[in-house]
Protein backbone atom coordinates (compact mmCIF):
# COMPACT_ATOMS: atom_id res chain seq x y z
CA UNK A 1 0.00 0.00 0.00
CA UNK A 2 1.10 3.44 -0.90
CA UNK A 3 2.47 5.00 2.47
CA UNK A 4 0.51 8.68 1.39
CA UNK A 5 -2.50 6.61 1.35
CA UNK A 6 -1.64 4.75 4.52
CA UNK A 7 -1.40 8.30 6.27
CA UNK A 8 -3.99 10.11 4.35
CA UNK A 9 -2.17 12.41 3.15
CA UNK A 10 -3.55 15.05 1.04
CA UNK A 11 -1.27 14.98 -1.89
CA UNK A 12 -1.19 17.18 -4.12
CA UNK A 13 -1.21 20.08 -1.59
CA UNK A 14 -2.84 23.01 -2.97
CA UNK A 15 -1.61 25.84 -4.99
CA UNK A 16 -3.11 28.99 -4.09
CA UNK A 17 -2.86 32.44 -6.02
CA UNK A 18 -2.71 35.32 -3.88
CA UNK A 19 -2.78 38.98 -4.30
CA UNK A 20 -0.25 40.31 -1.75
CA UNK A 21 0.66 44.24 -1.75
CA UNK A 22 -0.96 44.27 -5.36
CA UNK A 23 1.56 41.54 -6.53
CA UNK A 24 -0.06 37.95 -7.66
CA UNK A 25 2.18 35.32 -6.39
CA UNK A 26 1.47 31.22 -5.67
CA UNK A 27 1.72 29.58 -2.28
CA UNK A 28 2.06 25.85 -2.25
CA UNK A 29 0.00 24.94 0.98
CA UNK A 30 1.93 22.12 2.37
CA UNK A 31 0.45 23.08 5.57
CA UNK A 32 -2.63 21.16 4.25
CA UNK A 33 -1.48 18.02 4.02
CA UNK A 34 -2.08 16.51 6.99
CA UNK A 35 -3.44 17.52 10.55
CA UNK A 36 -0.37 16.49 12.50
CA UNK A 37 2.27 15.41 9.55
CA UNK A 38 2.07 18.18 7.60
CA UNK A 39 3.92 20.62 5.38
CA UNK A 40 8.11 19.93 4.75
CA UNK A 41 8.45 17.46 7.35
CA UNK A 42 6.19 14.78 5.52
CA UNK A 43 8.01 15.36 2.32
CA UNK A 44 11.51 14.74 4.18
CA UNK A 45 9.71 11.43 5.72
CA UNK A 46 8.23 10.07 3.11
CA UNK A 47 11.79 8.74 1.68
CA UNK A 48 12.62 7.49 5.34
CA UNK A 49 9.67 5.88 6.38
CA UNK A 50 8.83 3.53 2.72
CA UNK A 51 12.39 2.45 3.48
CA UNK A 52 11.56 1.56 7.13
CA UNK A 53 8.51 -0.17 5.97
CA UNK A 54 10.47 -1.51 3.28
CA UNK A 55 13.19 -3.22 5.44
CA UNK A 56 10.94 -4.21 8.79
CA UNK A 57 12.56 -1.33 10.99
CA UNK A 58 11.39 -1.57 14.26
CA UNK A 59 12.80 1.24 16.30
CA UNK A 60 13.88 4.51 14.80
CA UNK A 61 15.20 7.50 16.95
CA UNK A 62 15.54 11.42 16.07
CA UNK A 63 16.70 14.38 17.38
CA UNK A 64 14.87 18.24 18.24
CA UNK A 65 14.04 20.67 20.76
CA UNK A 66 10.46 20.31 23.43
CA UNK A 67 8.49 22.05 20.27
CA UNK A 68 9.94 20.17 17.74
CA UNK A 69 8.04 20.08 14.02
CA UNK A 70 9.79 17.18 13.17
CA UNK A 71 9.65 14.96 16.29
CA UNK A 72 6.45 15.72 16.29
CA UNK A 73 5.14 14.46 12.88
CA UNK A 74 8.21 11.62 13.39
CA UNK A 75 6.25 10.39 16.40
CA UNK A 76 3.07 10.22 14.84
CA UNK A 77 4.04 8.49 11.66
CA UNK A 78 5.61 5.91 13.95
CA UNK A 79 2.49 5.30 16.39
CA UNK A 80 0.84 4.81 12.77
CA UNK A 81 3.13 2.68 11.59
CA UNK A 82 3.24 0.51 14.49
CA UNK A 83 7.01 1.14 14.87
CA UNK A 84 9.12 2.40 18.28
CA UNK A 85 10.05 5.50 18.06
CA UNK A 86 12.69 7.40 20.76
CA UNK A 87 12.93 11.25 20.58
CA UNK A 88 16.23 12.54 21.76
CA UNK A 89 15.20 16.13 22.92
CA UNK A 90 17.39 19.17 23.70
CA UNK A 91 15.48 19.70 27.43
CA UNK A 92 15.82 19.66 31.02
CA UNK A 93 14.38 16.40 32.49
CA UNK A 94 12.34 17.77 34.98
CA UNK A 95 11.36 20.98 32.94
CA UNK A 96 7.15 20.88 32.22
CA UNK A 97 6.36 18.51 29.10
CA UNK A 98 5.60 21.18 26.76
CA UNK A 99 2.41 20.26 24.38
CA UNK A 100 4.62 18.89 21.41
CA UNK A 101 6.53 16.53 24.02
CA UNK A 102 2.93 15.82 25.96
CA UNK A 103 1.69 14.59 22.18
CA UNK A 104 4.80 12.98 21.20
CA UNK A 105 4.38 10.95 24.42
CA UNK A 106 1.17 10.19 24.28
CA UNK A 107 1.91 8.39 20.83
CA UNK A 108 4.04 5.31 22.79
CA UNK A 109 7.61 7.82 21.87
CA UNK A 110 9.87 7.29 24.92
CA UNK A 111 11.70 10.91 25.75
CA UNK A 112 15.01 10.74 26.44
CA UNK A 113 15.97 14.28 27.45
CA UNK A 114 19.72 15.74 26.27
CA UNK A 115 21.67 18.65 27.89
CA UNK A 116 22.59 21.55 25.75
CA UNK A 117 26.06 20.08 26.13
CA UNK A 118 25.52 16.83 24.91
CA UNK A 119 23.08 18.10 22.10
CA UNK A 120 25.76 19.50 20.55
CA UNK A 121 27.80 16.78 20.13
CA UNK A 122 24.57 14.66 18.36
CA UNK A 123 26.28 14.88 14.82
CA UNK A 124 29.48 13.18 16.30
CA UNK A 125 29.64 9.56 14.83
CA UNK A 126 30.54 7.91 18.60
CA UNK A 127 28.04 9.72 20.25
CA UNK A 128 25.11 8.46 17.76
CA UNK A 129 26.94 4.87 18.23
CA UNK A 130 26.58 4.81 21.47
CA UNK A 131 22.78 5.66 21.00
CA UNK A 132 22.32 3.39 19.06
CA UNK A 133 23.47 0.35 21.12
CA UNK A 134 22.13 1.96 24.21
CA UNK A 135 18.79 2.33 22.91
CA UNK A 136 18.42 -0.94 20.73
CA UNK A 137 17.84 1.68 17.59
CA UNK A 138 17.51 0.45 14.13
CA UNK A 139 17.76 4.07 12.42
CA UNK A 140 18.86 6.96 13.63
CA UNK A 141 17.56 10.38 11.79
CA UNK A 142 19.10 13.49 11.76
CA UNK A 143 17.91 17.11 14.03
CA UNK A 144 14.86 18.02 11.42
CA UNK A 145 14.89 14.86 9.04
CA UNK A 146 17.38 16.84 7.12
CA UNK A 147 19.83 14.21 5.45
CA UNK A 148 20.46 13.16 2.02
CA UNK A 149 17.88 10.02 1.16
CA UNK A 150 15.21 12.83 2.35
CA UNK A 151 16.23 15.06 -0.82
CA UNK A 152 13.90 13.62 -3.05
CA UNK A 153 10.96 13.17 -1.49
CA UNK A 154 11.46 17.55 -1.29
CA UNK A 155 11.43 16.85 -4.91
CA UNK A 156 7.80 16.38 -4.96
CA UNK A 157 7.11 20.25 -4.34
CA UNK A 158 7.97 21.17 -7.68
CA UNK A 159 7.06 18.42 -9.67
CA UNK A 160 2.98 18.74 -8.35
CA UNK A 161 3.42 22.65 -8.27
CA UNK A 162 4.93 22.66 -11.99
CA UNK A 163 1.62 20.46 -13.08
CA UNK A 164 -0.61 22.69 -11.17
CA UNK A 165 0.57 26.09 -12.08
CA UNK A 166 1.54 24.62 -16.19
CA UNK A 167 4.52 26.20 -15.94
CA UNK A 168 7.66 26.13 -14.14
CA UNK A 169 8.15 29.56 -11.48
CA UNK A 170 10.98 31.75 -11.99
CA UNK A 171 11.20 32.23 -7.86
CA UNK A 172 10.61 29.89 -4.78
CA UNK A 173 10.60 31.14 -1.27
CA UNK A 174 11.02 29.59 1.87
CA UNK A 175 12.00 29.33 5.31
CA UNK A 176 15.98 28.17 6.09
CA UNK A 177 16.82 26.31 9.69
CA UNK A 178 18.43 22.71 8.79
CA UNK A 179 18.52 23.58 4.83
CA UNK A 180 17.07 19.95 4.02
CA UNK A 181 13.81 21.27 2.22
CA UNK A 182 16.30 24.12 0.52
CA UNK A 183 18.49 21.40 -0.22
CA UNK A 184 15.92 19.20 -1.74
CA UNK A 185 14.30 21.54 -3.94
CA UNK A 186 17.94 22.99 -4.90
CA UNK A 187 18.52 18.98 -6.32
CA UNK A 188 15.50 19.02 -8.60
CA UNK A 189 16.04 21.69 -9.89
CA UNK A 190 19.47 20.65 -11.20
CA UNK A 191 18.43 17.01 -11.58
CA UNK A 192 15.05 18.86 -14.17
CA UNK A 193 17.36 21.83 -15.71
CA UNK A 194 14.54 24.37 -14.66
CA UNK A 195 15.58 28.09 -14.62
CA UNK A 196 14.04 28.27 -11.21
CA UNK A 197 15.74 30.40 -8.03
CA UNK A 198 15.58 28.95 -4.67
CA UNK A 199 15.27 31.69 -2.42
CA UNK A 200 15.93 30.76 1.46
CA UNK A 201 14.92 32.99 4.13
CA UNK A 202 17.27 32.50 7.03
CA UNK A 203 15.01 32.07 10.57
CA UNK A 204 18.37 32.08 12.50
CA UNK A 205 21.42 33.86 13.04
CA UNK A 206 23.23 31.13 11.01
CA UNK A 207 25.36 32.93 7.82
CA UNK A 208 28.06 30.37 6.12
CA UNK A 209 26.63 27.45 8.77
CA UNK A 210 23.34 27.33 6.30
CA UNK A 211 25.73 27.38 3.26
CA UNK A 212 27.31 24.82 4.70
CA UNK A 213 24.85 22.58 5.76
CA UNK A 214 23.16 22.84 2.25
CA UNK A 215 26.90 22.17 0.37
CA UNK A 216 27.02 19.01 3.02
CA UNK A 217 23.45 17.33 1.89
CA UNK A 218 24.13 17.81 -1.21
CA UNK A 219 27.53 16.63 -1.66
CA UNK A 220 29.03 16.35 -4.58
CA UNK A 221 25.96 15.75 -6.38
CA UNK A 222 24.86 19.43 -7.50
CA UNK A 223 27.16 21.86 -8.62
CA UNK A 224 26.34 25.05 -5.93
CA UNK A 225 26.57 28.29 -7.58
CA UNK A 226 26.02 29.80 -10.93
CA UNK A 227 24.35 28.48 -14.39
CA UNK A 228 25.82 30.27 -16.95
CA UNK A 229 25.27 33.85 -15.39
CA UNK A 230 22.36 32.88 -13.29
CA UNK A 231 22.67 32.27 -9.59
CA UNK A 232 20.12 29.62 -8.97
CA UNK A 233 19.76 30.04 -5.12
CA UNK A 234 20.33 32.44 -2.23
CA UNK A 235 20.18 32.14 1.20
CA UNK A 236 19.29 35.86 2.52
CA UNK A 237 20.03 36.65 6.09
CA UNK A 238 18.55 39.64 7.42
CA UNK A 239 17.77 40.96 10.87
CA UNK A 240 14.68 42.57 10.03
CA UNK A 241 13.66 38.53 8.56
CA UNK A 242 14.94 36.29 11.47
CA UNK A 243 14.04 38.86 13.84
CA UNK A 244 16.71 38.58 16.07
CA UNK A 245 17.34 35.05 16.20
CA UNK A 246 15.45 31.34 16.35
CA UNK A 247 11.61 31.58 17.54
CA UNK A 248 11.97 34.68 18.36
CA UNK A 249 9.75 37.68 16.36
CA UNK A 250 10.02 41.26 15.97
CA UNK A 251 6.52 43.52 16.91
CA UNK A 252 6.29 43.81 13.11
CA UNK A 253 6.50 40.65 12.11
CA UNK A 254 3.74 39.70 14.52
CA UNK A 255 1.50 42.24 13.27
CA UNK A 256 2.07 41.42 9.87
CA UNK A 257 0.99 37.83 10.65
CA UNK A 258 -2.06 38.46 12.38
CA UNK A 259 -3.03 41.11 9.32
CA UNK A 260 -2.01 38.27 6.96
CA UNK A 261 -4.52 35.83 8.51
CA UNK A 262 -6.93 38.78 8.30
CA UNK A 263 -6.77 39.18 4.74
CA UNK A 264 -6.25 35.36 3.25
CA UNK A 265 -7.45 33.43 5.85
CA UNK A 266 -3.80 31.64 5.96
CA UNK A 267 -2.40 31.18 9.44
CA UNK A 268 1.54 31.35 9.39
CA UNK A 269 3.42 29.71 12.18
CA UNK A 270 5.62 32.04 14.65
CA UNK A 271 9.12 30.02 13.84
CA UNK A 272 8.77 29.74 9.68
CA UNK A 273 6.58 30.85 7.87
CA UNK A 274 5.57 34.76 9.48
CA UNK A 275 9.64 35.62 8.67
CA UNK A 276 9.40 34.15 5.05
CA UNK A 277 6.09 35.92 4.08
CA UNK A 278 6.91 38.74 5.66
CA UNK A 279 10.20 39.04 4.03
CA UNK A 280 8.34 37.93 0.64
CA UNK A 281 6.64 41.27 1.02
CA UNK A 282 9.60 43.04 1.52
CA UNK A 283 11.69 41.84 -1.24
CA UNK A 284 9.00 42.45 -3.51
CA UNK A 285 8.52 46.20 -2.47
CA UNK A 286 11.78 46.77 -2.31
CA UNK A 287 12.35 45.35 -5.94
CA UNK A 288 14.64 42.57 -5.46
CA UNK A 289 12.06 40.46 -6.20
CA UNK A 290 11.02 41.30 -9.77
CA UNK A 291 6.69 41.87 -9.31
CA UNK A 292 6.68 40.80 -13.04
CA UNK A 293 8.59 36.86 -12.06
CA UNK A 294 6.24 34.24 -11.21
CA UNK A 295 7.10 33.41 -7.74
CA UNK A 296 5.98 31.19 -5.32
CA UNK A 297 6.24 30.82 -1.40
CA UNK A 298 6.18 27.55 0.42
CA UNK A 299 4.07 27.17 3.44
CA UNK A 300 5.95 24.31 5.56
CA UNK A 301 3.41 23.82 8.18
CA UNK A 302 4.16 23.69 12.11
CA UNK A 303 1.56 25.34 13.02
CA UNK A 304 1.38 23.20 16.32
CA UNK A 305 4.89 24.56 17.72
CA UNK A 306 3.12 27.82 18.77
CA UNK A 307 1.12 26.09 21.08
CA UNK A 308 2.47 27.32 25.28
Amino acid sequence: MDIAKRLNIALPSELNQLKVDGTQIWCKRDDLLHPVISGNKWRKLEPTLQYALKHKVKHIGSFGGAYSNHLHALAYACYRLNIACTAFVRAHPNSPLSPTLQDIQSWGTALHFMSRVEYKNRDNTQTQQELIKAHSLDMLIPEGGSHQSSLDGVGGILQESTLQASLPFDNIVLPVASAGTMAGLVKYIHTHRLNTKVIGIAVLKGESYLEGSLQRLLGDSVYLGHQGNKTHWQIIHRADFHGAGYAKNTAEQLAFRASFLAEHGIALDKVYNTKSFFALTRLLAEGLISKHERTMILHTGGLQGDRE
